[in-house]
């Protein structure tokens, strides 16, 4: 599942927890363009409470834009064998800074959705479009039964197994952390 050379150096254990971390593979300008349609599109529509809500619970930002092309470019930049099978809708995601006491962190395995079938995702890729850290709420994976922060810049990538138990962390900084998943069915 992951081309050889493109993740953490030797010694990082990467692939053996179920994921990989390629550095740079997104353009800049892939970038810009993401966030830029994100922006416009907070000053054009607003940001009620109720709607910035509403995407906060279901964990789907932007609903309305999963399709456009300023976001699909973004997985139009992975390699070739990270976009095999069927791709299904694109999740934006952004992480706001978190206020009242720290919340537990909780794994889970992304599910299927219903209208795939019996077809099982074969890849999960997640595009960093902002730094992800731990102290911004960045991907927590569970390996070895303790949480492992996965650290990205902006146009890294992770591509991780489909039964890898992740989860966000706790933003814990000022900023808005920022990024898009993309999941294929086999």
């Amino acid at each position: 599942m992951f081309p050889p050379g493109t993740g953490a150096g030797p010694g990082d254990g990467v692939v053996a927890h179920g994921y990989e971390v390629a550095r740079r593979i997104v353009p800049q300008r892939a970038i810009d363009d993401a966030l830029r349609l994100l922006h416009l599109d907070l000053l054009d529509q607003g940001a009620s409470a109720e709607r910035l809500g509403e995407w906060l619970w279901s964990l789907h930002w932007f609903p309305h834009l999963i399709w456009r092309d300023e976001i699909t470019q973004l997985a139009a930049a992975l390699p070739e064998m990270w976009r095999t099978g069927t791709m299904c809708d694109p999740q934006i995601l952004l992480q706001f800074p978190h206020t009242g006491p720290a919340p537990d962190v909780t794994f889970h395995v992304d599910q299927e959705p219903a209208w795939a079938g019996e077809r099982r995702y074969s890849h999960i890729v997640g595009v960093a479009l902002s730094p992800w850290r731990q102290d911004n709420g960045g991907l927590l994976v569970e390996a070895e039964g303790r949480a492992v922060p996965v650290e990205l810049d902006p146009g890294d990538v992770v591509v991780m197994a489909p039964d890898l138990p992740h989860s966000g962390g706790v933003n814990l900084t000022g900023g808005v952390r920022y990024g898009v998943y993309f999941r294929w069915l086999a």
